[in-house]
């Protein structure tokens, strides 16, 4: 039985880590030490290569998965866990080939079978039927539904226990001697003391293989079953790591989260926030019968305040389709980018959320190495478009407010507007994600759900104080918005500026831009930064993590974008009354240049994509394309706004309004969606998160979309 794990475990491992790791999610970074999967998997081959020795891996995997199929009893067997749990276990057991009794056979058949896709899409999740498993009846337990993962971690000599004795190492080898043959010529001698460990956010992303037990046990008494049987064996200098955790344990008699204070609070400003709604709705709905017209002087600011929460007064504002009276100040193509930029992110982060519950992940893979896939591989530029929108649109309508008030703006009502703006939808949310997401459901991997309610019951001052880019754990997405606030903060010390002293500001503004690319390129030949997060190549010495650390978070990493905005909302104030023209050669080359540099800025790294055909990345081409792609790709969406708020866009100035004249249903989803931009920023990932942590299934994965099977 030691011997059958063990090989199980190894071979997954193997096998994942020469196959799968590329689909791991960027961002969900692992240790340092679980990052030499590559290495680990080289100095096997080498040693298979010196001893002369040869098999066919999926084959042999084949075999393993078949003897695992009939060996779903690890907590039978073992000596360390509660003497509850092995009685139990036992009686399973006995039931099971004695008795034939119904209830063991169920729970025989929620355990982890051969994973679907084993062979030709490389999936090494071994899920088992949750719900079956938890409605198991036994006579003194009931079914629960448990999942242990594995990792690697490095051994000292330090670790090396003494060996067994040959007879008891023969006894165990009897057993399994045609497996333990095939892998004997390299397994080695040595023996450590089995390590466990506990889950955290990205454990999902590792192999598993999931058990029915009896609710008797509990994880640490799983962990501990299987860590006897795989965790004492030692290849290539490395041991299995078993983790378990009680959030990968569910039954059916679990009861739900207590009601604590901070949930109670979240249900009592939502309920209140949900009879204002109503009431105020009924209110208008009243009015509307009875014919009698809103008049803000007539009725006070009170009744015209209250009248903004009526779902009828919103409703027509967000599905309007009227078009905004025109002006030299409607940035109509600004709505058309912040649509199709939202669109662009959520489709990023959902292909990032799908591969950790896909059946075929070498088929996704080979998805993502085409040419077609670099568009959602490159979609984190889609961030930078909002940069420059919001620096554009923040110096454009300060501007105005200087000219008017003859260079003076209330510089509290300025920030408190900004604040009062953005935060009402977000603590709603954020309310919602840490107290209440947790009661809407249950599934194989519904840890990660919990883990981040907790991180935002931890974290929500960070979030409403807008500096939760250092860490990122609640709300992941909200960076965003914070690195946005941050620099909109800093916006008048550019902006007054400009306005008051032209050749200083314009000065000043240059002097800021380049200084933080200065400090862009130092990072990046520092620290030996990737170009982009490229999702097809590994990460190696731990790239990843750095990249998002020193640059990809980081407030002047990210600024150029915002600050060429401020630039561009200069330039598009001072001009608003112009009547100069650009030429058509002119526009022609402006059109022809963002064309070609915005196609090389998604496509570029094509050729790099395949870390088999290009193992490493040339220096050159990181210090080119990793410190300059951002701000090129803000001037890009720059000349498009330029190009099309000045009539220079032909075909274009009128897309990104009327959508090429589209049917009514899809111009009026556009409307929405752009709207309600940032809701949608804020909730998708949540949302998508959701959806697939309480997934039963994996889905099949194609370009042409997901299917459950």
């Amino acid at each position: 039985m030691k011997y059958l794990f063990m090989m199980v475990s190894f071979l997954l491992l193997w096998v994942v880590e020469g196959r799968s790791q590329h689909l791991a999610n960027p961002f969900s970074s692992l240790t340092d030490e679980d990052r030499s999967w590559e290495m680990w998997r080289r100095t096997i081959d080498e040693q298979l290569e010196e001893s002369g020795s040869a098999f066919d891996l999926i084959s042999l995997l084949h075999n393993v998965f078949v003897a695992l199929k009939s060996s779903s009893f690890p907590t039978a067997v073992a000596s360390n866990i509660s003497q509850q749990c092995l009685q139990d276990s036992q009686l399973y057991v006995h039931s099971l080939y004695t008795n034939r009794s119904l209830w063991a056979l169920q729970m025989k058949e929620s355990s982890g079978q051969l994973p679907p896709g084993l062979f030709g899409s490389f999936n090494f999740q071994a899920d088992g039927l949750f719900d079956e498993c938890q409605a198991v009846k036994a006579p003194d337990f009931d079914g629960q539904y448990c999942k242990v993962f594995f990792k690697t971690a490095p051994v000292n000599q330090s670790e090396i226990v003494p060996q067994k004795s040959t007879g008891e190492e023969q006894s165990e080898r009897s057993n399994f001697i045609t497996i333990f043959q095939l892998l004997g010529r390299f397994l080695g001698s040595d023996r450590v003391d089995p390590k466990l460990s506990v889950a955290d956010a990205y454990s999902h992303l590792l192999p598993s293989v999931s058990f029915c037990l009896p609710s008797s046990c509990s994880a640490e008494d799983l962990g501990q079953a299987v860590a006897e049987l795989i965790g004492s064996y030692v290849i290539a200098n490395k041991s299995i790591v078993t983790i378990t955790d009680e959030q990968y344990c569910f039954k059916e008699s679990n009861s739900p989260p207590a009601l604590d204070g901070a949930t109670i609070t979240v249900i009592v400003v939502l309920s209140l926030i949900g009879l204002l709604v109503m009431a105020t709705t009924i209110h208008e709905a009243w009015r509307m019968y009875r014919g009698t017209e809103f008049d803000a002087k007539k009725d006070g600011k009170a009744i015209t305040a209250l009248h903004c929460f009526s779902i009828l007064n919103n409703g027509r504002k967000i599905l309007s389709m009227k078009a905004p009276a025109s002006s030299n100040d409607n940035f109509g193509c600004i709505h058309g980018l912040r649509f199709f930029s939202t669109c662009w992110v959520v489709v990023g982060h959902t292909w990032n959320f799908m591969i950790s519950k896909i059946l075929n992940p070498k088929a996704a893979y080979q998805d993502a190495l085409g040419f077609g896939m670099q568009t959602i591989g490159n979609a984190t530029v889609s961030v930078d478009t909002f940069f420059l929108m919001s620096g554009l649109l923040v110096s454009f309508l300060l501007f105005r407010e200087l000219d008017r008030n003859k260079g003076k703006f209330n510089v509290g009502l300025f920030y408190l507007h900004r604040y009062l703006r953005l935060t009402p939808v977000y603590a709603v949310i954020l309310g919602f994600v840490a107290t209440l997401m947790v009661y809407l459901g249950t599934g194989p991997n519904w840890y990660s759900v919990t883990f981040y309610a907790d991180a935002c019951r931890t974290a929500w001052w960070r979030q409403f104080l807008y500096i939760n880019n250092a860490k990122t754990q609640c709300m992941g997405q909200s960076w965003y918005l914070a690195l946005d606030m941050q620099l909109f903060i800093l916006s008048p010390l550019f902006i007054y500026p400009l306005w008051r002293w032209k050749k200083f500001g314009l000065a000043w503004l240059a002097f800021v831009t380049l200084l933080c690319h200065a400090a862009i390129f130092a990072v990046y030949a520092i620290y030996d930064l990737p170009p982009t997060v490229i999702i097809t190549r590994s990460n190696k010495d731990n790239a990843v993590s750095e990249y998002y650390v020193h640059y990809y978070l980081k407030t002047w990493a990210r600024a150029p974008p915002y600050l060429l905005g401020i630039g561009v909302g200069w330039y598009l104030h001072i001009t608003k009354q112009s009547g100069n023209r650009l030429s058509k050669s002119l526009v022609a080359i402006g059109w022809t240049l963002s064309a070609i540099v915005g196609l090389v800025i998604v496509y570029g790294l094509f050729p790099y994509v395949d870390q088999f055909k290009v193992p490493e990345i040339s220096s050159a081409v990181k210090m080119t394309y990793g410190p300059l792609h951002r701000t090129a790709w803000a001037c890009v969406i720059a000349w498009i706004i330029l190009a099309c708020s000045r009539g220079y866009g032909g075909i274009p100035t009128a897309w990104p309004t009327d959508l090429l004249r589209l049917p009514d249903p899809l111009r009026l989803s556009e409307r929405v969606l752009r709207r309600r931009a940032q809701a949608v920023l804020l909730h998708h990932v949540r949302a998508v998160h959701h959806l697939f942590r309480r997934s039963r299934r994996h889905v099949h994965a194609g370009i042409g979309g997901v299917s459950h099977c």
